[in-house]
Formats: structure tokens, sequence, C-alpha cells
């Protein structure tokens, strides 16, 4: 019995390339409805750069500043002036920094996230979805620009509300996940064991003879940040496998037809409960796959938010914003050709194997 294999990461992402780089109108079609979220991409990076320097900015002044009052505490109890003045002058800063610089940005940034880019994201995925899906599956070589066009106008315009529908659930869930995952994150960079690193002297326990009682302090630290980023690591797991469904759910909205004439879409739960039934035997391969776009997405953000482009006051951050940016642009396509190459793999992957099994039935006598 012939049974096809299951497609690894690699051959997910070549014959996403290859679908990509084998129709021009293709291309072509993605390149122009990729402009406008483009544009405002380079607009939103700016905003995101400027709000996460002036958080991090934040929380390291927080931090300090518990450090400071640990450090001084029995030293305060003696009511020394200047120890207050300088307390006071540091919480001055920390204060003036979460009102006049941080709140703005992050009220901003997060107005931006939630209803411009929220929106062109999801025009931008329903038509890179109905046009790659035209392609991938029409047996008319070549396709026309016109027909491909017009095709994949047709199934925009009977999706878009279904897709906005999965869309809003997707945003809430993701929303959820993320607001409960911050503060472990945070606690994982800023944690209230934070300050113990500069309590510990490392090298004078490596040099130096030491007891037990006085390694405890250091032992306990290791055990926490060992507890620390194993709870790290398996959230983002999670958050990657929750974050393969819930863009399948979007293909599934833009693809998937119900009913006699095919007009009737799924939507909403009814999506996300399809995507994890295609889904089932490939979570491995979809976590992985998701994996490298995350990675790729976060290495092509760090120079820049490294070096502070927001902050730049030459036109060379602006400049830099907009490479990535269309990088990410570029990986955002290939995620979503693969994404409906994964979608018409496991829709067709009954039908191939029925044919297989009748293929090997022997004939009736």
């Amino acid at each position: 019995m012939k049974m096809d294999k299951k497609l690894s990461v690699v051959e997910l992402l070549k014959r996403a390339v290859k679908l990509l780089l084998s129709n021009i109108n293709l291309a072509l079609i993605i390149f122009l409805c990729s402009l406008p979220l483009f544009c405002f991409l380079i607009f939103f990076e700016l905003s995101l750069q400027t709000t996460l320097s002036f958080t991090y900015q934040f929380l390291s002044k927080q931090v300090n500043v518990e450090k400071d009052l640990s450090e001084n505490d029995m030293f305060v109890q003696t009511t020394n002036y200047l120890t207050y003045q300088s307390i006071y002058q540091q919480r001055s800063i920390w204060e003036d920094l979460s009102e006049n610089d941080l709140i703005p940005w992050l009220i901003k940034t997060s107005l931006l996230y939630f209803f411009p880019y929220t929106i062109l994201d999801l025009l931008t995925t329903t038509t890179i979805v109905a046009a790659s899906s035209i392609v991938y599956t029409s047996k008319e070589e070549p396709l026309g620009l016109l027909d491909l066009v017009h095709r994949c106008i047709k199934i925009c315009q009977k999706r878009l509300g279904d897709c906005l529908i999965t869309s809003l659930y997707v945003l809430l869930l993701s929303t959820s996940v993320f607001l409960f995952f911050l503060p472990f994150f945070l606690l994982f960079f800023f944690g209230v064991f934070s300050h113990w690193v500069y309590k510990l002297n490392i090298v004078s326990l490596i040099h130096q003879r030491q007891t037990f009682l006085d390694l405890v302090p250091f032992l306990i630290y290791a055990m926490v940040v060992l507890v620390q980023a194993t709870l790290f690591m398996y959230l983002t797991a999670k958050f990657i496998k929750w974050s393969a469904g819930w863009n399948m759910s979007l293909v599934v909205s833009v693809l998937e037809e119900e009913g006699e004439d095919g007009e009737e879409g799924i939507y909403g739960s009814d999506a996300l409960s399809l995507s994890a039934w295609y889904r089932k035997g490939h979570e491995n391969c979809d976590v992985w796959m998701m994996f490298v776009f995350l990675v790729f997405a976060v290495a092509t953000r760090m120079p820049c938010l490294y070096s502070k482009c927001s902050l730049s006051a030459s036109g060379n951050g602006v400049l830099y914003t907009g490479l990535y940016v269309g990088l990410i642009c570029v990986g955002n396509v290939v995620k979503w050709l693969a994404c409906v190459v994964r979608y018409h793999d496991c829709k067709t992957r009954p039908l191939r194997k029925m044919a297989d099994v009748e293929q090997a039935q022997p004939p009736a006598t």
C-alpha cells in the first residue's frame, strides 16, 4: 500500500518558495497587496522600537531603585538627609519616565496595533491565501493575471466577513495569552530575584574556599533561574503551537466551503476546531515551522532595537527599519504560502489514503 509521507518543514518551505517564484502573476499580486501593510509597518515598527526602548529604561530604573533602597535600608534608618535626597531624585526620574514617555507611547502603539495594523494584516492575509490557493490548485498553465485577480476578488468578497470574525477570535485569544505570558517574561528578565546577582560574588565563589552555608544563596538563585527558564521555554513552545493553529484557522476561513452551493464559509470557533482536526499528526512540524518564522522575525528586529533606530537623529534609522520590515513582509508571505500548502496537504491526505486503499484491495471475483 502506497502512503504519502508527511511534509517536513524544509519541504513545506521549498513548496512555498517554489509556488511564489513559479508564477510571476502571483508574485505581482502579492507585492501590490503587501505595499500598504509594508508602508504602515515602517511607521508602526518605529513606534514599537521607541515603546520597547522606554519600557526597558523604565524596568531598568525600577530594578536599580529597588537595589538602592535595599542597599541603603540600614543607612536610611539613620535619617541621613543626603540619602533621602538621592532616593527622592531617583524616584522623580522614575515617575517622570513613566508619566511623560512610556505611557503615551504604550497607548499609541497599542492603538496602532489593534485597529490599523489588524485590518491591514487581515486584508493582506486574505488576498495572499486566496491568490496562492488558486495558483496552487489550478490546472491551467499559465494562469492569466486578470483571471487570477477576478477569482481572487470573488473569494475575498465571499470570505472577508468570515475571516473578520475568525481574526477577532484569534486577536482575543492571542492578546489574552500574551497578557498572561508577559508577567512570566518580565519575571525572567527583571525578576524579583534579579538583585541577587549583584550581591553574589561568583569570582569569590570560584577562587575561595566556601562552606556549604556560603553557597546556599547561590544555589537558591541558580534553582530560581532554572525554574524561570524552564517555565519561559514551556510557555514559548505553547504559544508557538497555538499560533500555528490560529494561522491555520484563518486559512480555513478563507478556503473552506460549506453547503451545496459552497457559499457558506466556516468561521470563528468552528474554524479553530476544524484547523485543529486538520493539524492532527502534524503538530510538531507546525511548531518547528512557526519557531523558524518567530526566530527570523526576532533576529531581523534585534539590530535596530539594539542600536535604537527610532531615536536616531539621522535618516539611517528609518532606512534600516524599512529594510528589516521588507524582510519581515517576505517572511510573512512565505509563512502564509506554507500554511496554504499545509492546508491542501491535510485536506487531500484522507482522499489519497482512501485511493491507495482501494488500489491495494484485490479485485472482486
